[in-house]
């Protein structure tokens, strides 16, 4: 086709958003689609995509266009280089200008031919039949490009020279591996199951073993295609119901992911037989702001949980677990009758992170192993941020035994420690302490104001709350400024997780300090409207009674001016009750 012909077929495949949302977190805001922009530093998103006119547009620094435009723009590319890319990705054939070489992709689109139509051929009669034992019907196996590699030990290797595909094409691609007698298949007697990236182009494949020796799963080896810590399983089918949603169900297993995707739950996503990596914690917040972990719930499932969630929340993502009954994997539940139901109860009861890592080891805090156990749940604890950990403190606590501001001195501590202070004795000193009574604690510590930190609760935890503050109002009531400015940059816009991103980098542990003793103290409170009223009431009065003692000062030295003194009585018969 000419190349105008190849503009527009690239353009009718290629969705923008997609195409820019692989590289920039999206949100939905109305028709279109914003971001932060990719092309200059911006605290405020600028960056917006539209579906409609297949566009971007950047009001920060003006940069905009189409498809074309952005890749160009982002990659540095010619044109003619940025439509080789684009076609790739689109999967529409440019005229060569030099040779019939055929690339490493498409020698891996031929591999995948062969398996598929060798599923449905004589031999493949022992993978049909366990594919349906797997209670996985013919339409998906064909939606989920299934194949199957016969026993025979050069069966693909053959097929393969026979469409021309070289010796070193073939290893390239790890289709082939090379023997002292000769070349062979790498996948024998395998279910197969295709690994694709996220622009959609054939990477690697996975293989499950039917019958004799050998690990039960396999994948391609890492090559010029595949790279496995890069890549999660189905994540082209579920990068779009992950970014409507805002959230990715995480499993462990091939099967998990395809019985999800066939029971409606589109977004999720498998890791490929290998412990989650930061590479694809930080694909998977490029779509989403939140993860939902449904691992196995065996020790080995939990364990492998603790390590991912931690790696998520690294990332700045919001992770939940999903818990199912014991000895149970997602396929298996949601195979079972009813398992639908039973599963859409599991993601609603998803718990965070902080919480999890009591949960994980309720056993052992019932038991002999108290001691232990307390000891990992405060070392994993300790690991993250204190304000995420904010919002279940009193929980946690109450597991533990302990009360709330004594399991914030121990986590404060302990991350102390971690960056090089304080030294061992005071973490020691503090364990002990959780038996010492408040009145001992040293009153010269830093301690944050209750009512200040309550009303800096509640604005953190509610934007509507700050969508309707007026700062101006607000802003005179704080007298501590490391408050009043935390206050004043979420009035002004400024979301909680950059807050929280910015505090933890620069190791401020006053104001986490300041949300944990202002969630102690609107826990007295069963309605946060309650709250709000009588600790902005609270407060209102404080400052009234601060500035009717000053002027009262001002007045018995004959300093205050005539002003002040209608000020004053105005307070005293707003003190009284009286206005």
């Amino acid at each position: 086709m000419s190349q105008d012909e190849a503009v527009r077929e690239i353009k009718e495949r290629i969705d923008i958003v997609e195409l820019v949302g692989d590289v920039v977190p999206l949100r939905k805001v109305g028709k279109n689609f914003r971001g932060l922009c990719p092309f200059h530093a911006e605290k405020t998103p600028s960056f917006y995509v539209s579906p409609d006119r297949q566009t971007f547009h950047c009001y920060g620094c003006g940069r905009g266009g189409d498809i074309f435009s952005f890749v160009m723009e982002k990659e540095g590319l010619s044109f003619p280089e940025a439509l080789e890319t684009l076609a790739e990705r689109a999967g529409v054939r440019l005229a060569r200008r030099t040779g019939n070489r055929r690339s490493l992709s498409e020698v891996m689109e031929l591999a995948l031919a062969f398996y598929r139509e060798t599923l449905l051929g004589p031999s493949g009669e022992p993978a049909r039949r366990y594919l349906e034992s797997r209670s996985l019907p013919p339409p998906a196996w064909s939606r989920f490009e299934l194949g199957w590699a016969p026993p025979a030990w050069d069966g693909l290797w053959n097929w393969l020279r026979g469409k021309g595909v070289s010796r070193q094409e073939a290893i390239s691609c790890g289709l082939i591996i090379e023997g002292q007698k000769g070349d062979y298949d790498r996948f024998r007697g395998r279910v197969i199951f295709p690994i694709r990236d996220m622009a959609g182009k054939l990477t690697a494949f996975g293989g499950r073993i039917l019958s004799g020796e050998g690990a039960k799963y396999i994948n391609s080896p890492e090559g010029p295609l595949f790279n496995k810590r890069s890549l999660l399983y189905l994540l082209p089918a579920a990068k779009g119901p992950i970014r409507e949603k805002g959230e990715a169900i995480l499993v462990e297993g091939y099967m998990d992911a395809l019985r999800l995707h066939l029971c409606g739950f589109h977004n999720a996503v498998a890791t490929l037989g290998t412990s989650l990596t930061t590479e694809q914690a930080a694909l998977l917040k490029r779509m989403s702001d939140r993860v939902l972990i449904c691992y196995d719930s065996d020790a080995a499932g939990q364990d492998a949980t603790l390590r991912g969630m931690s790696l998520l929340q690294n990332e700045g993502l919001e992770v939940r677990v999903v818990e199912l009954p014991r000895g149970k994997d997602p396929d298996e539940l949601l195979a079972s009758a009813g398992g639908d139901g039973l599963f859409g109860q599991a993601l609603s009861r998803a718990m965070p992170l902080p919480l999890y890592h009591v949960h994980a080891r309720r056993e052992a805090l019932a038991g002999p192993g108290r001691k232990k156990a307390v000891e990992e749940i405060l070392a994993g604890l300790a690991e993250l941020p204190m304000l995420d950990l904010v919002p279940y403190l009193g929980a946690i606590a109450s597991s533990l035994g302990i009360f709330s501001h004594q399991l914030s001195e121990l986590l404060n501590l302990r991350q102390g420690q971690k960056k090089g202070s304080p030294p061992p004795e005071k973490r020691d000193s503090a364990l002990s302490g959780v038996l010492v009574k408040e009145g001992q604690r040293n009153p010269a510590e830093d301690l944050p104001d209750s009512l200040e930190s309550a009303l800096l609760y509640l604005l953190w935890n509610c934007p509507e709350r700050r969508a309707a503050a007026a700062p101006e109002a607000l802003l005179p009531l704080f007298g501590d400024e490391r408050i009043q400015g935390a206050v004043a940059a979420l009035l002004n816009g400024e979301p909680p997780e950059s807050l929280r991103k910015i505090w933890y980098e620069t190791g401020n542990r006053f104001l986490g300090s300041a949300l944990a003793a202002g969630g102690d103290f609107c826990e007295a409170f069963g309605d946060p409207d309650e709250a709000w009223l009588k600790i902005e009431t609270g407060l209102r009065r404080r400052n009234a009674e601060k500035e009717y003692r000053i002027l009262r000062e001002k007045m018995t030295r004959g300093l205050a001016t005539s002003e002040e003194m209608s000020r004053l009585n105005w307070l005293a018969r707003m003190l009284k009750g009286r206005r």
